[in-house]
């Protein structure tokens, strides 16, 4: 998984050793159901996660220079089938409370985009978030994501909720970097 540096995260891939930080936060009832899962009951839980995460290599640890302490995870994988095929993939994230408002995952999302679109070469990304996580929204929104549709997912304590979605093309994404007057990414 290759680093990313942006002005203030470090993006790195996960090691058994975040195990303590990721539980941290994982076991927040303020976090996990924003992103969709359950909060961690366990550091069994936790640990069998992350093992998931270090093995698919699709997961950034978020970390703050100069600290190298886990404040989030920003995955980007196929979801799909169709993504795999449509050379697209989903992005998803979450972070610390204390960490919210911050810019923070703005500042991951736009590392993660740049990789996304210049290095993987993919031609969309797909984000989504539950209707009711306004702090989500405003991240999507913040880094150049267009509405595209809303689907019904289940949830982790197996309910349907509604995911409102978007996309950002390659297309558009260098539009939005070259753009000076927007500074959007």
């Amino acid at each position: 998984m290759k680093t990313l540096v942006t002005k203030r995260l470090i993006l790195r891939g996960l090691t058994p050793d975040d195990l303590e930080a990721f539980h941290a936060y994982a076991k927040k009832p303020h976090i996990g159901p924003m992103a969709g899962w359950a909060p961690h009951e366990s550091y069994a839980k936790t640990y069998d996660i992350l093992k998931l995460m270090i093995k698919e290599n699709e997961t950034w640890a978020i970390t703050l220079k100069p600290f190298d302490q886990m404040i989030g995870t920003i995955t980007l994988h196929a979801r799909t089938f169709d993504n795999a095929i449509n050379n697209q993939k989903e992005l998803g994230y979450v972070i610390d409370e204390p960490y919210w408002g911050l810019g923070l995952m703005t500042e991951a999302v736009c590392a993660v985009l740049a990789y996304a679109f210049n290095t993987l070469e993919l031609d969309k990304v797909l984000c989504g978030h539950a209707e009711t996580n306004f702090g989500s929204k405003r991240v999507i929104e913040k880094t150049g994501f267009r509405y595209t549709h809303q689907e019904e997912r289940e949830h982790y304590d197996h309910t349907k909720i509604n995911i409102l979605m978007y996309e950002l093309t390659k297309k558009t994404y260098k539009e939005l970097s070259h753009d000076n007057t927007q500074n959007k990414i």
